[in-house]
């Protein structure tokens, strides 16, 4: 049930027009509940999903097991200029945040119907090269998967949500002072 209503609530928002974070413990579905969302979308143009290497071969194979409809490709494996000009509705994307460094540009010059950032605390630092790298990414939809939004500070989850929905915390600035500071230094 927990899964449907997961669904329901990524659906709601990616109509509305804004990102979602679905932060949730390991084996609970995150990735399920997404796969399901981007078949709702897939015929609006390709999608990315951006993981950890290690991960994107799960995510081929669950494409494989649970929306054949969606075609699957692991970024990397062909020729990448090809692969970018050749996308088309139902592709879904699957690249590595290593190989995302490597190809930013071409990466971002794709307008996406939708992206999913999987173990999206991978760019949680805003001064890496790998989070200036995210943020320069277009889609009408963006999504991140995370079991831990928050690993040092709250900054972090800052940036993740500046990356799904730009400026809806304020500044950095902004939120140090109305929320991290009050919070990390006075538990308010």
């Amino acid at each position: 049930d927990y899964q449907v209503q997961g669904y329901q609530w990524l659906a709601r928002l990616s109509e509305w027009g804004a990102g979602a974070c679905l932060a949730d413990d390991m084996g609970l579905g995150k990735t399920l509940q997404s796969l399901a969302l981007l078949l709702r979308r897939a015929a609006q143009g390709p999608a990315l999903v951006l993981a950890p290497t290690s991960v994107c071969i799960n995510w081929m194979d669950e494409v494989s097991k649970f929306t054949p409809t969606l075609n699957p490709i692991r970024f990397g494996d062909a020729d990448r200029v090809e692969t970018l000009a050749n996308l088309k509705p139902y592709d879904l994307l699957i690249c590595s945040y290593g190989l995302l460094q490597t190809e930013t540009k071409a990466l971002q010059a794709v307008h996406w119907s939708s992206i999913i950032a999987d173990e999206a605390q991978a760019f949680k630092n805003a001064a890496t090269k790998r989070s200036k790298a995210v943020m320069g990414l277009k889609a009408d939809f963006k999504m991140i998967a995370t079991g831990t939004p928050i690993e040092n500070h709250l900054g972090e989850l800052w940036n993740l949500f500046q990356f799904i929905n730009p400026g809806l915390l304020g500044s950095l600035g902004e939120f140090n002072v109305k929320f991290a500071q009050p919070i990390e230094n006075h538990k308010d």
